[in-house]
């Protein structure tokens, strides 16, 4: 069973709001849809849900719904907060915005595997933060009150919340201390660091971002993000080919993170 939704979303433009329409299709989740063992799979890789028996996520998945979110989809927190989601595929960025200044600040990217909103489990008030699609974006959702009564029926998972909490509380203190004690430089040369496959060396999670969305992570400007990445062109870490970076030396981004590079 499907259903199209047409939904009116306010969009921060600069100083003032927009309105913008986003078209999503919802898809109701049956045993019999030709997708469900791929969802099925994807739950069980969530990392939030590691911990969860077959039986339990067959359960969980039973009470779900499928949701597609166009690229540039916008929701506010009011939007969501009745509902909990789970990635299946593509990219969210979760960000603060000052309306008077149009400045805006990416508190996360998440993406296949990741959860939101998780402290709307633990309280009912909408947080002050907006929610966009990076790229199509495909989640499963619950009503926030479904959701709550799954996890008291599996206690395991109080210590899978627990755990996921911690993990997003130290990255934000990371992101805290970075911009009080570290170039915008060394910053931006520590997000590149952090977003590299170990195996493959190539750039995931953040690869073929635009650069003020770039900058939203390290808080600063598009700006300095394009001549930050110039610089490091110049000192050989990375190349740049079809907006995409390709790091080249990752001994020199190291040195450059750990602010031990001589140019």
């Amino acid at each position: 069973m499907f259903a199209f939704i047409a939904a009116a979303n306010p969009q921060i433009d600069h100083h003032s709001y927009k309105i913008s329409v986003t078209l999503f299709l919802l898809e109701f989740m049956t045993s019999e849809n030709i997708h469900y063992q791929r969802y099925l799979k994807a739950l069980t890789r969530s990392s939030f849900l590691k911990d969860s028996s077959s039986e339990s996520l067959e359960r969980l998945l039973s009470q779900m719904s499928v949701e597609r979110w166009n690229v540039k989809s916008f929701k506010n927190s009011l939007e969501v907060a009745s509902t909990f989601h789970f990635i299946v595929s593509g990219r969210l960025k979760v960000f603060k915005s000052n309306p008077e200044t149009g400045r805006e600040h990416t508190v996360f990217v998440l993406s296949d595997g990741d959860v939101f909103d998780v402290l709307s489990l633990l309280d009912t008030k909408p947080h002050d933060v907006y929610w966009e699609a990076l790229d199509v974006l495909e989640v499963l959702k619950i009503p926030m009150d479904q959701m709550r009564y799954w996890i008291n029926e599996y206690p395991v998972m109080h210590k899978a919340i627990l755990y996921y909490l911690g993990a997003r509380m130290k990255q934000l203190m990371d992101v805290a201390t970075d911009v009080t004690l570290h170039s915008t430089l060394v910053r931006l040369a520590a997000l590149l660091l952090k977003n590299i496959n170990g195996e493959t060396r190539k750039l995931e999670l953040i690869n073929n971002l635009p650069n003020d969305e770039i900058a939203g992570l390290i808080g600063t400007t598009r700006a300095v993000v394009s001549r930050h990445i110039q610089e490091l062109k110049r000192f050989g870490a990375i190349s740049v080919s079809r907006k995409k970076i390709n790091v080249k030396n990752l001994e020199v981004l190291l040195l450059i993170a750990e602010e031990k590079f001589v140019p």
